[in-house]
């Protein structure tokens, strides 16, 4: 034995209500706590509202709250009163009656409100269990465009309204009287379903030459996959089921979604799936939903769509990413000072200096342009203004002192640089003659010994004399002063 749980949302047409019952309003604050916002109310002493299920149990949904009554159950004619809605706390999705161990066969449930004084009862979903006698369910899907449905030819077209809403995007719809379609299967159960709204009328469903059942699809919004129509326990062999549309105004019509299949492993088709079983204590546990329960092609192409932009997005990240790289890798290197080191000699001459732990500093000369206006992109070039002597702050000997902004020798101080990928041959420059020494180990010219020193003015004026060659590149400043 196998159990199976069918739930039917309260617009369904299989639950029957009478003139005094409305859907609930868009007013309420808390509508939206009704299982998918919609719910069926009365505040109409005797109202009533009737359901038929074939199974074993049934559960009846709704809410609990301040405004809310009494209300009386009838099973096959047996009544339960004594049930009530009331609460000082409003409560929702609340199981309001359910009743279990019946026997299976078709079973007729009603409710009626029982309260006065304009109390209300509401109705927000039923669901039942339903016994089969096999052990291995599967459930089959099947379109409206699927064979298996026989059309009234020009009575019935492939365009619903909002047919971008219907399952897998399709649909068949007639506005004529009459006009009929037939199902032919092989399951122990059928679904069939659609949609119901301002639009939608009366229908009639009739299964195996059987007395003609009525519905009606009529409601104050339209719904779409909605469950129009059910039967369990067929057994097995061929079944037929033919719906009718029965429009009670022009304009007025039936419209077919989709139909899904309950039936034993060994008769079912190969595109099934296994059905299960599970207690409906949370309306979300039960198996078979009157609505849609798998993704149509077009949520489908949504995610496809989706992951696809995601995708083509990382690989443009990933690609600006390394040409950033690439290009703050050739930036680095632009400004890289390469310099060859010089090994010492004379180590006993000139002034002392403060960084003999290090590799000797090597000259760092200025490239001159063939207009003789370029600038050195060091900080020793020969335009900076830390070295005008009219901006240079001075010590009390006469010499210039570093400004807090000016690197020190340690910071111009590189070891042997490896060539970059990025970089282009460099011819090293000339060497000016008088260079073989470390500038370090030399005497520091100055007047006693007969070299006068150039001043920056001098200095400027020399690099910015026209065609400038090597030779002809004024002394490098006074070192001296970097060091201090």
């Amino acid at each position: 034995m196998s159990s199976v749980l069918y739930l039917v949302d309260d617009k369904s047409p299989l639950i029957h209500y009478d003139s005094t019952w409305g859907s609930g309003s868009s007013q309420d604050s808390l509508a939206d706590q009704y299982f998918r916002g919609t719910f069926q109310t009365s505040n109409v002493t005797g109202s009533v509202a009737t359901f038929s299920f074939n199974g074993t149990a049934f559960w009846i949904y709704g809410a609990k709250r301040t405004n809310h009554g009494t209300f009386t159950v009838t099973v096959d004619g047996a009544s339960f009163a004594g049930n009530t809605g009331l609460s000082n706390v409003n409560l929702f999705q609340q199981v309001l009656f359910n009743q279990s161990g019946l026997t299976q066969k078709l079973h007729t449930v009603s409710l009626t409100n029982t309260a006065t004084g304009s109390l209300y009862v509401d109705i927000d979903m039923v669901a039942w269990q339903t016994e089969f006698n096999e052990t291995q369910l599967v459930t089959e899907t099947i379109d409206d465009a699927d064979p298996r449905f026989q059309y009234q030819e020009l009575a019935w077209n492939t365009n619903p309204t909002n047919v971008n809403l219907f399952n897998n995007g399709t649909g068949h719809s007639t506005s004529v009287s009459d006009a009929s379609v037939t199902l032919i299967f092989s399951a122990d159960s059928v679904s069939i379903f659609g949609t119901v709204g301002p639009n939608n009328g009366l229908y009639t469903v009739s299964l195996d030459s059987q007395q003609a059942t009525q519905y009606n699809a009529t409601t104050y919004l339209t719904f779409y996959e909605v469950m129009l129509y059910h039967a369990d326990n067929l057994g097995s062999g061929q079944h037929q089921l033919t719906i009718t549309n029965l429009p009670e105004t022009n304009g007025q019509t039936l419209n077919i979604d989709y139909a899904l299949f309950t039936s034993s492993s060994t008769t079912s088709s190969s595109s099934g799936s296994p059905v299960g079983s599970s207690t409906p204590s949370d309306p979300s546990s039960v198996n078979i939903v009157s609505g849609s329960s798998g993704l149509g092609s077009g949520a489908i192409a949504g995610i496809v769509v989706a992951v696809g932009i995601a995708l083509l997005t990382s690989a443009a990240a990933f690609f600006f990413y390394r040409r950033w790289k690439s290009a703050q890798a050739a930036s680095k290197d632009l400004y890289r000072i390469r310099t060859p080191q010089r090994p010492p000699e004379n180590a006993n001459m000139g002034a002392f200096s403060p960084v003999e732990t290090r590799s000797d500093a090597s000259l760092i000369r200025q490239e001159a342009s063939s207009q003789g206006t370029s600038q050195g992109t060091s900080w020793q070039s020969y335009q900076q203004a830390d070295y005008d002597s009219q901006s240079s702050p001075r010590t009390a000997h006469g010499r210039h002192a570093p400004s807090s902004s000016m690197p020190t020798v340690d910071e111009v101080i590189t070891s042997s640089a490896i060539q970059s990928p990025f970089d282009e041959p460099r011819r090293p420059l000339p060497e000016a003659p008088g260079t073989r020494q470390n500038i370090f180990q030399l005497p520091v010219p100055d007047d006693s010994m007969g070299i006068p020193k150039s001043t920056p003015l001098q200095r400027r004026v020399s690099a910015q004399s026209g065609s400038a060659t090597i030779g002809d590149i004024p002394p490098p400043p006074d070192y001296l002063q970097a060091t201090r």
